[in-house]
Formats: structure tokens, sequence, C-alpha cells
């Protein structure tokens, strides 16, 4: 009975963390780049204890014009790497535009990568006449000059380095493997790869598991209540 009211219990608990990636997805909807997390599951490890993880979905979502040169999306496998103060992230979300400084910087301000390091275009801006081009590989040219080329890096455990709307950060990216199957969409932002649809038939079946689980709970509890009456009289 009371190994019962331990795996119901862990089954509310489960439910909870299981809201709580609906409740993301969903407010990620509109979040340019997004990749949906999966439900928790458990997972048997081969010391015999339970690890509680959740998978990220790495499909593309659907991509949109913008008009905007700074704006990329990439199709297919790849991200962008950013860096953040003296740490990189990495992230899908390719909403980009150029710092005062010149830099190519991120809507948060953290500075675009290259893969000679940061990205820096003042010296060939031109006002209004200048030409910013992208080719499909990331090369990025200034009215028709070459200035740097996008660093895309491949992503091997995206579960483990899920942090928020992007990557994990880490301080070296000298070991990170580039990616070569990618391609770069200037003028284009990709969506968030979030069905609302599925995210809601979620809720709903999950609700349904929480109440379950609950009511056993409760059921459990009471039966053990009166079982040690009954060991009183």
């Amino acid at each position: 009975m009371i190994k019962g009211i331990y795996q119901s219990a862990r089954s509310l608990l489960a439910a909870n963390k299981n809201m709580e990636k609906i409740s993301s997805n969903l407010a990620n909807l509109n979040t340019v780049g997004f990749k949906r997390e999966g439900m928790f599951s458990e997972i048997l490890k081969s010391v015999g204890q339970s690890e509680v993880r959740s998978s990220v979905d790495t499909s593309q979502g659907d991509v949109y014009e913008t008009a905007n040169p700074l704006d990329l999306a990439i199709m297919g496998e790849g991200m962008f790497t950013i860096k953040n103060g003296n740490t990189f992230e990495f992230t899908r979300n390719g909403n980009f535009k150029v710092s005062d400084e010149g830099f190519l910087v991120d809507e948060q301000g953290s500075k675009v990568m290259g893969t000679n390091g940061e990205i820096n275009l003042l010296e060939y801006l031109n006002g209004e006449q200048t030409d910013i081009k992208i080719s499909h590989k990331g090369e990025i040219s200034v009215n028709e000059n070459h200035v740097a080329d996008l660093l895309v890096v491949k992503i091997d455990d995206y579960e483990k380095r899920k942090m928020g709307l992007n990557f994990n950060s880490i301080q070296d990216i000298s070991d990170l493997t580039q990616e070569s199957e990618f391609e770069v969409r200037q003028g284009y932002l990709e969506e968030s790869n979030v069905n609302p649809m599925i995210e809601l038939e979620n809720m709903i079946n999950i609700s349904k598991d929480y109440e379950t689980a609950y009511k056993m709970v409760n059921y459990l509890d009471s039966s053990l209540e009166k079982t040690n009456d009954l060991g009183r009289i």
C-alpha cells in the first residue's frame, strides 16, 4: 500500500512537470526559433536509479519573410553562436541587428560569432548605400566585400543543453563541431515549432492522469488509516 502511494505521488509530480512544459511551450508559441520541449519521461539508468528528463523537438519550424537583410533563418541542422559576456550560447533566433559599434548582435545586444571571432561591419558600412548580403552558407558580404562567415555549430545533446530560449552557455567553443548540412535564408525568420492543438490535447490528457493519481493517493491513504485504526483495537 505504501508503495502504491509512492507510485501515485510520483505520477502527480510527473504531471506537474509536464504541465510546466506545456505552459512554457504555449507561452513561446510566437517566439522566433523556439524549439518545443517534450513531456517528461522516466528513464531507467544502468545503476538502477531513475532519471527524469524531457526531450527537445528539433524539427524545423516554418519560416516567414521579413525583408530585413539582418533577419536570418537556418534551414536544416545547426545553431547560431552568440557571445554573452565571457561565455557562448546557441540559438535558432536569427533576429539580428548592427550595434552602434558596428557589431552584428542579437536582440539583447550579445555579439554574433563568426568562424574567426566577433563580426564587425563598421568599416564597410556606407549609410544608405550599404548592401548586406548573406549567402546560403552564411558568408557575409557588405558592398561586395567579404566580411565574415557565420559560425553555425552542431548541438548533439539538446535535452541536457536546453536553457530557456537558448542552449547552455560554455566558455570554450574550440571543440564544437561546425555544422555543414544547413542553409541560411536571408530576410527570413524561423517560427516556433510548437503546435497549439497538440499542446492542448496533451494538457487534457495530463489533467485526467493527474485526477486519477490524486484519487488513488486519497484512496490508499484512507485505506492505510483504516488499517492503522484496526491495528490499535
